[in-house]
């Protein structure tokens, strides 16, 4: 049983995907998986979101367009500055790593001066460790950086200052759609207050003793 698992991890070790990931491009594969899989996820929320706020009675009818407005806007935002910051914060991170980081910790100084405090070890063996320990820590350093810009900097910084007004386009976008602005403004019902000749006589005659019932009853409130 041991030599079939054994048998197993070799097989798993040694296929494409493995020698993908371990291969000196791995750290942008590992980065881009990590990106990937958090817009995938967000646009999935974004259809979920969206489609329960238009069907949820709990909301209040008058807001109940402008939250699935906010819920696609913060959707397609998240998408579309995650996919770009993402990109640009794994292609800075890979040229700071090997400018900066790998001579220093990785660099030919480095590993012949672990080579001599290990017995028994030549420099290639060195050498081949260091390599790896490398794409392992620059595979770490992406993800991270990738993650900080795209889970931090987009969803909790850019997002909010652009979602609200998007968020009205699409609240007018969906009462158009239900039916609730008439798409020709000129049908629009406007309230409109009528006073006759014979109260607007008595108004210029006495502006100030005017009688209160002589106005609509939401305005009598202010002229008491």
């Amino acid at each position: 049983m041991g030599l079939r698992i054994a048998g197993l991890e070799n097989k798993f070790m040694n296929s494409w995907i493995m020698r993908k990931l371990t291969s000196s491009n791995s750290s942008t594969t590992v980065a881009k998986i990590a990106m990937w899989s958090n817009l995938t996820k967000d646009a999935v929320n974004c259809y979920y979101y969206v489609t329960q706020s238009l069907k949820n009675e709990k909301i209040p009818d008058d807001k109940r367009n402008f939250v699935a407005g906010l819920d696609l806007s913060n959707g397609i935002l998240n998408v579309i500055t995650q996919y770009l910051l993402g990109n640009a914060t794994i292609k800075w991170t890979d040229k700071l790593f090997d400018k900066k980081i790998a001579p220093k910790f990785y660099g030919k100084e480095a590993i012949e001066a672990a080579a001599k405090n290990i017995k028994n070890n030549s420099t290639e063996a060195v050498a081949d460790a260091f390599r790896l320990n490398k794409n392992i820590a620059k595979a770490g350093m992406k993800v991270i950086a990738t993650l900080a810009a795209t889970q931090v900097v987009c969803k909790r910084i850019i997002v909010p200052l652009i979602a609200t007004p998007m968020a009205t386009y699409f609240k007018n976008h969906f009462d158009k759609k239900q039916g609730k602005i008439s798409s020709n403004p000129g049908n629009l019902k406007q309230d409109t207050v009528q006073i006759s000749k014979k109260d607007e006589e008595k108004i210029a005659q006495n502006p100030q003793q005017t009688k209160t019932e002589n106005f609509p009853k939401c305005f009598q409130s202010f002229m008491k």
